[in-house]
């Protein structure tokens, strides 16, 4: 199945280098990056307001594991956004992804 994940960094160059490593390492078949969103969130007992990117990755539920440890290792967070969103896609796309990751 293939799998949408989801994390926010907040640097561009932070950003390319997450998700070209992420294509390196075979965890993602294609990274998309949003520019110039604003995250607002609850941290530490208070309201936050930060300028982000948001990397969408697409990539599979076996790879799943090592996103997260991936993330853990390279995401200069302290806690890092890991969504992961189930979803179908064309038969063609979910081959090409499936392909790219070596599954």
């Amino acid at each position: 199945m293939t799998i949408v994940a989801m994390t926010t960094i907040d640097s561009e160059k932070a950003a390319k280098e997450l998700a070209r490593s992420l294509v390196e390492k075979r965890l993602a078949a294609c990274v998309s990056i949003a520019p110039n969103i604003e995250s607002l969130y609850w941290w530490n007992g208070a309201t936050e307001s930060a300028k982000e990117r948001l990397l969408i990755v697409k990539t599979t539920a076996e790879k799943i594991p090592a996103i997260e440890e991936f993330f853990k290792e390279a995401h200069p967070y302290e806690t890092p956004e890991m969504i992961f969103i189930e979803c179908g896609t064309s038969a063609k796309y979910g081959a090409w992804i499936k392909d790219s990751l070596g599954c």
